[in-house]
């Protein structure tokens, strides 16, 4: 066994379906087929990810965690009101480049509501909707178009106190109380939100037992220690060794779901890690996590919050034209608006712990005008590690992070 610096969690996606009741026969996981153009979304969006996440500034010492799903599906549904260079730069930064935008639309009508029923022991719902101040202009289409392929509650609200506490109040309840707002204010210049929400909930398919736990130090990237709870197992998981790092693959509910943990060799960081990672690498990652190995395990409980406006990582994407008063196109939305994108809030959770996963993840995009065992081997996770979670058919990534410090709770 190899000692190692650092870990990195990556945490196979979370999707989620309602609760079955237990006196009732528990339907199988449905297996998710995919499409040619399907494929091609998930990749390239497995693509915006890794870039997504590679661009977050000052992340030392600090737990972030991000979903690529829901800041995807928000800036889609916007996507449906830009025109011209704007929605070129859109497409390009989220890497639909080979979609069009009605390609857009309906695979990820297809895919939400496949992950929804991917497994009956896993809870994942996913919302949207559309908030509009009282008496602004938007044209059908738009409305129309997000209804049907994102299933978006639209309201028209006067944009006042009471307005913000309605959509905090819906933020709220769509993330089980995970996430109570994502809005501090309404700006004057504001008209509109575009707003997606994401809630899992996943129990393992064999859980830690909690007697188990045990006080430990965490190795931090400073080359100090925190003692944290460390959970432990001794069970068969998917597991390899790949270049400058070990994998474990740990299963939710039915199997559909996964927690993916990488361990950097000596020498290596979880920034190195990232670094290396690709649609190509991760596709062959998890090609080498099917066959399970007897592996000695050692997690630390973590809990966190995490939050950031999004608009200069887009920007350094390539979508800062979106942001521009004086270039942006949301003419799809409203012909004369002279609308931008005012910033890109994203907010999220998760909780790790002896019987499971819960996260959830809101993205809001404000509308601005400017006219308005033994012989196994051991697994110890006590190390500063990035956890994604993506669903096991599709290879769909809908949260990515990294642990500095399990004791964090931001």
């Amino acid at each position: 066994m190899k000692t190692k610096t650092n870990a990195i969690l990556l945490v196979l996606m979370l999707a989620l379906a309602s609760c079955s009741n237990n006196l009732a026969p528990v339907p199988e996981p449905a297996d998710i087929v995919m499409t040619p153009k399907s494929l091609q979304l998930v990749k390239t969006n497995n693509a915006f990810t890794f870039n997504l996440f590679k661009a977050i500034p000052e992340t030392q010492g600090k737990n972030v965690m991000v979903s690529p799903l829901s800041i995807s599906l928000a800036l889609s549904m916007t996507l449906n009101g830009a025109d011209g260079s704007t929605k070129t730069d859109m497409i390009n930064a989220l890497g639909f480049s080979d979609l069009s935008v009605g390609d857009i639309n309906q695979v990820y009508l297809d895919l939400v509501t496949a992950l929804k029923k991917a497994d009956p022991n896993v809870v994942m719902n996913v919302a949207n909707s559309i908030w509009i101040m009282k008496n602004f202009p938007v044209l059908e289409p738009f409305i129309t178009t997000n209804q049907k392929y994102y299933d978006a509650r639209v309201e028209s609200l006067d944009f006042n106190a009471a307005a913000l506490n309605t959509i905090n109040s819906w933020v709220n309840e769509k993330t089980n109380t995970k996430i109570p707002k994502i809005l501090d204010e309404i700006s004057a210049d504001e008209i509109m939100f575009l707003i997606n929400a994401i809630y899992f909930n996943g129990k393992w398919q064999v859980q830690f037992e909690k007697s188990q736990t045990q006080n430990g130090p965490f190795t931090l990237a400073t080359g100090g220690s925190v003692n944290v709870p460390l959970m432990k197992i001794k069970e068969s998981f998917g597991y390899s060794e790949q270049t400058g790092y070990e994998a474990l693959k740990m299963p939710y509910g039915r199997g559909k779901f996964n927690m993916v943990i990488l361990l950097p060799d000596v020498g290596k960081t979880p920034d190195q890690i990232m670094e290396q990672m690709s649609p190509s690498t991760w596709k062959t990652l998890q090609t080498s996590l099917e066959s399970p190995l007897k592996v000695d395990v050692w997690m630390p409980r973590f809990k966190f919050t995490w939050e950031h406006d999004l608009k200069e990582i887009l920007s350094s994407l390539g979508m800062s034209v979106a942001f521009s008063k004086d270039e942006a196109n949301f003419t799809k939305i409203n012909r004369d608006g002279h609308l931008f994108i005012t910033k890109v809030k994203h907010k999220t959770f998760v909780d790790v712990n002896e019987e499971g996963t819960e996260a959830a993840a809101v993205t809001s995009v404000g509308i601005g005008t400017t006219s308005a065992g033994p012989g196994g081997p051991a697994f110890h996770a006590i190390r500063p590690f990035i956890f994604f979670i993506t669903e096991e058919d599709t290879g769909a990534i809908l949260f990515v992070g990294k642990v500095e410090n399990p004791l964090l709770g931001n």
